[in-house]
């Protein structure tokens, strides 16, 4: 909290004024504190040069106790006296900031240098200095004679007068930016904030025209402007995009006035190397033109709308990665309910799998559906590509195939009538689905199979091993394909085994299968009487190294397994 006390002592031989303020070290508090000791020195009717002077000098002195007290705690405080005597004015500063070791000499710093413009200011504009740097408190007291003049070089003075007007114009925007952060916080949308901006910068730069623009698809489009209706893009605003530079205009404008000439600037808005919009301000002829502490106010604000645009943007990245997340994690969920739920044996043949996919969601998928007093339909099938377009093929595809249940046990016809029905949106959509479908027909003691470049599907027991590899292309390649029907007789203990191919993929940071030969001899290898599928898959998942779910997959991983039980099915052995 600030406090401001002012008191008048008065003798037989002087009279002697005061003015007391305290609050935190910040740049927003030493400009409330300028202001305060302006309006002291108003009041006590000293000469506007006089007043000009100490403003400046409050705000400097000031400014280098917030620098240096950025690191410190939030608690450091400043605390200012003014004493007014008839010969002079004394200003006592006294700040518990970490403090700076004052220079023996201040030189007017070059013009490119980042600091030293302050101390040459104050050692410039006071009659006397003394700092005294503490552990706990620092000191400052300046002094300055009421009517000694101070005897300055021409260069000197214009110098002054160009570093004053820069640091009013400085000082100023600083206080508009702090009002302006807390408007930004309550804007409604980006076009009333660019108009709030924009009237600021008319109104402080005595301004006639405004327009201001955002890059947006490659061209610039129109945010706020004032004092013209809404003109075309001009090509100095466009130069000033190609050139990232400042440009000034010194022109007649048809598109605002047909026989007025204007004097103005054109401020690209740019961040890093990308070009974001444009901050016209113009003058008509014959008014005052920009001075140097207008120029910096116009530059100031222009990159702090340049930060406001990319703060919003940032927002709406942040809240778009949020809602894509969660459209992510409803899709995952949707997809995991499509898989086959567990089914009781049908004639002795069991059915299980698996279905994990690289991201949240893929183009993996596999179903398992009964046909009753036979036994079961499986299909697996990889659909090109990962993400949402691939799981929304496989929904497309795995629905498709469900309408087809009159084919289930013909998985060649039934393959046939997919690929015909899916041709054209694949085509158009340049994707293809590799897919593998067959029955377990334990009442007719075959197993049927279809593959249209997939994987090949394993059929295995304790003394034979066969694979029924991909024939004819994928899915969506062909309009009319045909694929042949492979006819398999169910010996004692069989088991099938049906995979993609990111079991086989060596980008994976898990465990994986050096090839397809690989997976054929694992399986046939651990084939037995005594191991159901449900502990066939066990094996498998370690084999894979499933476990281990910080390691990351470059590809889906998906295979079912269906095994068949002597005791149920015809034995051809």
């Amino acid at each position: 909290m600030n406090t401001i006390s002012q008191s008048a002592l008065t003798t037989q031989s002087f009279l002697a004024r005061s003015w007391h303020w305290t609050g935190p070290a910040t740049l927003e508090a030493v400009r409330e504190a300028s202001i305060g000791a302006r309006r002291f020195l108003t009041e006590s009717n000293l000469p506007e040069s006089e007043i000009s002077a100490w403003e400046l000098v409050v705000a400097e002195a000031g400014n280098n106790c917030s620098i240096h007290g950025a690191a410190g705690s939030d608690e450091m405080d400043l605390d200012l006296l003014f004493t007014i005597t008839p010969a002079k004015v004394i200003m006592r500063l006294s700040d518990s900031t970490p403090g700076f070791d004052w220079p023996e000499h201040t030189n007017l710093p070059d013009d490119d240098a980042e600091g030293g413009r302050g101390l040459y200011l104050i050692d410039c504009l006071t009659d006397s200095r003394i700092y005294a740097r503490g552990h706990r408190r620092n000191i400052l007291e300046l002094e300055r004679s009421c009517t000694q003049s101070h005897d300055v070089s021409e260069d000197t003075d214009a110098t002054l007068m160009s570093m004053t007007e820069e640091l009013s114009a400085c000082y100023e925007s600083l206080a508009s930016i702090f009002h302006f952060i807390a408007e930004a916080r309550n804007a409604s949308s980006l076009e009333d904030f660019a108009d709030s901006v924009l009237a600021h910068l008319i109104q402080s730069t005595a301004s006639r025209i405004g327009i201001l623009r955002i890059v947006k698809d490659g061209n610039l489009e129109t945010l706020a402007y004032h004092g013209c209706d809404s003109c075309p893009t001009l090509a100095i605003e466009n130069q000033a995009l190609a050139t990232r530079l400042d440009q000034w205009v010194n022109d007649v404008i048809p598109h605002l006035s047909p026989h007025e000439r204007f004097s103005g600037i054109v401020h690209p808005l740019s961040h890093e190397a990308e070009t974001l919009g444009t901050l016209l301000l113009l003058k008509s002829d014959g008014m005052q033109p920009f001075n140097a502490g207008e120029e910096n106010m116009i530059r100031t604000f222009g990159e702090f709308f340049t930060q406001h645009i990319l703060s919003r943007r940032h927002e709406e990245q942040a809240i778009r990665s949020c809602i894509a997340r969660r459209e992510f994690e409803l899709a995952a969920a949707i997809q995991s309910s499509l898989l086959p739920p567990k089914y009781q044996p049908i004639l002795g043949v069991e059915a299980t799998g698996h279905c994990e996919s690289a991201l949240s969601i893929g183009g993996d998928f596999y179903d398992v559906i009964p046909i009753p007093d036979h036994g079961f339909f499986f299909v697996i099938a990889d659909v090109m590509g990962k993400g949402v377009a691939a799981s929304m093929m496989a929904a497309v595809t795995r629905s498709i195939i469900r309408s087809c249940s009159a084919y289930y046990q013909h998985p060649a016809k039934l393959l046939e009538l997919v690929a015909r029905q899916m041709f054209d949106d694949l085509d158009r959509l340049e994707i293809f689905v590799t897919v593998a479908v067959g029955c377990i027909d334990a009442s007719a003691g075959v197993i049927r199979i279809a593959n249209a470049g997939h994987c090949p599907v394993i059929v295995a027991n304790q003394h034979h091993s066969m694979e029924v590899g991909p024939e004819n292309p994928p899915v969506g390649i062909e309009p009319k394909p045909c694929y042949p029907e492979r006819e398999i007789p169910i010996y004692a203990d069989t088991c099938l085994l049906a995979y993609t191919d990111g079991l086989v993929d060596p980008r994976n940071q898990r465990k994986s299968y050096e090839n397809e030969e690989e997976v054929g001899k694992w399986f046939s290898q651990h084939v037995s009487p005594e191991s159901p599928v449900e502990a066939l898959k066990a094996e498998l998942l370690d084999r894979l190294d499933f476990s281990n779910s910080s390691a990351l997959l470059a590809d889906d991983q998906t295979f079912v397994l269906l095994s068949c039980n002597s005791n149920h099915t015809q034995s051809h052995g």
